[in-house]
């Protein structure tokens, strides 16, 4: 393990690992880093949210939320806040990447909304 990768390891519960890498992998199947990036920059006023099911992680949308009304949610269905930090104020895709899964395993281990990256 890298330096890098050690310093960025989450530590959560196995069966948390395992969801959230179901959900990270099929979110990044429809939406490719550099796509989502690109999302992200094109709506950076907006709010963006993974909406998934513990029950059902394959399915996994990206909201973006034009109207305001949406907000973060670690209950059924989960809505999880997408960073924004890495795609627009200071781009860089593996930070990025790494904050983006670190939002979804938090949000599945029901953290507070301050606990999550921006």
């Amino acid at each position: 393990m890298t330096e890098l990768e050690e310093e960025h390891r989450i530590t959560a519960p196995p069966q948390i690992l395992e969801l959230g890498n179901i959900i990270v992998e099929k979110l990044l199947e429809k939406y490719p880093v550099k796509e989502l990036m690109e999302i992200i920059k094109k709506n950076s006023s907006k709010g963006l949210f993974v909406a998934v099911s513990r029950e059902n992680p394959e399915k996994v949308s990206l909201i973006v939320d034009t109207t305001g009304k949406f907000c973060y949610c670690c209950e059924e269905p989960l809505l999880i806040p997408i960073p924004k930090k890495f795609a627009v104020l200071e781009p860089d895709t593996a930070y990025f990447e790494n904050t983006l899964r670190a939002n979804i395993y938090l949000a599945l281990m029901k953290a507070s909304h301050e606990e999550l990256h921006r």
